[in-house]
């Protein structure tokens, strides 16, 4: 089987991140890697004989079956979500029509036209799914979402849910907790922003109302690894957690990734804006996703010096 591959968000970190490493794997040169974008088309060091670019919209459910159908599809890896706290906080109608209603017309354009050849579907949720219950999580924990991301997040996997109990699709949902790594896009996160501001010479910030607050960090490889061993080894229908190496407050990572830059000076705190709306402590349990065979390769300082490295964060 050729194994035509359809990543969704994949001008996106994770949709570079895994487009990346097929390339290198260059396992199955028959194969086509149809890379759908939305916005701004993905890099250009993505240009090899198997990819196929395609911008397309998750709301244009006829396009979606077109591209399932056209190009045989049969695994898909749908990254393709609104992340932006800010955003959908001010938005929540596009929060909800990318992140739920943009996951229904995927599904439904394979419960359609492509039964017979798409054999595995990885939907990537979020950790933020579980909203405001006690950490640890693991894929047992119920489900309680505040706040709009993290609501239109716990509305997708329910999606996601739904259609493979309902209809039989081939899924796997990975909730992963907080991503990072070089060439992060989103400067938002705290790890691309403090490693900027240092650069600038500027002082460093953590928001008071998160700065004692537990949070794990998982490096872009690792959950490459564990996507591609997730589609590899699990059973349709399971859901996995992934987590990093440890947890650790916000404000001892800034300082961890101060120490690691040389810089000796002021962190300076400051009162959170407005729409920042996220629990006190979240970290995982991923004993189900190592018991399948999977442990990070990064620690969390040498993923952090592989960022602080990165030309993108200068």
């Amino acid at each position: 089987m050729k194994n035509n591959i359809l990543i969704t968000g994949s001008a996106g970190f994770m949709g570079l991140g895994l487009t990346s490493r097929l390339l290198e794997l260059n396992d199955n040169k028959d194969r086509k890697i149809v890379l759908l974008y939305h916005h701004d088309k993905p890099t250009s060091h993505l240009y090899e004989p198997c990819i196929v670019f395609v911008k397309g919209d998750l709301n244009d459910h006829t396009s979606l079956c077109d591209i399932i159908s056209k190009y045989e599809i049969n695994t898909i890896y749908h990254f393709a979500s609104d992340s932006i706290l800010k955003r959908c906080f001010d938005n929540p109608i596009n929060a909800y029509e990318v992140n739920v209603m943009g996951t229904v017309n995927l599904l439904e354009a394979v419960h359609k036209v492509g039964m017979e050849t798409v054999k595995k579907i990885i939907v990537s949720t979020s950790s933020k799914v579980y909203g405001d219950v006690s950490a640890p999580y693991d894929e047992k924990t119920l489900l309680k979402p505040k706040y709009t991301y993290e609501s239109t997040k716990a509305c997708q996997d329910i999606v996601a849910q739904n259609y493979f109990s309902s209809y039989g699709l081939p899924i796997n949902i990975v909730r992963c907790s907080n991503l990072y790594g070089p060439n992060d896009p989103n400067e938002s996160r705290i790890i691309p922003t403090t490693i900027k501001t240092i650069n600038r010479k500027e002082k460093p910030q953590v928001y008071s109302s998160v700065r004692d607050s537990i949070r794990e960090f998982v490096f872009i490889d690792d959950l490459i690894d564990a996507i591609l061993l997730i589609e590899e080894k699990a059973n349709n229908g399971e859901i996995f957690c992934v987590g990093g190496p440890e947890a650790i407050s916000i404000n001892a990572l800034v300082r961890k990734i101060c120490l690691l830059m040389g810089y000796d000076g002021e962190i300076e705190t400051v009162e959170k804006l407005a729409f920042f709306h996220e629990s006190k402590d979240q970290s995982i349990d991923d004993s189900k996703l190592r018991n399948l065979g999977w442990n990070p390769k990064f620690t969390l300082d040498q993923g952090l010096l592989e960022c602080i490295k990165s030309k993108a964060y200068k």
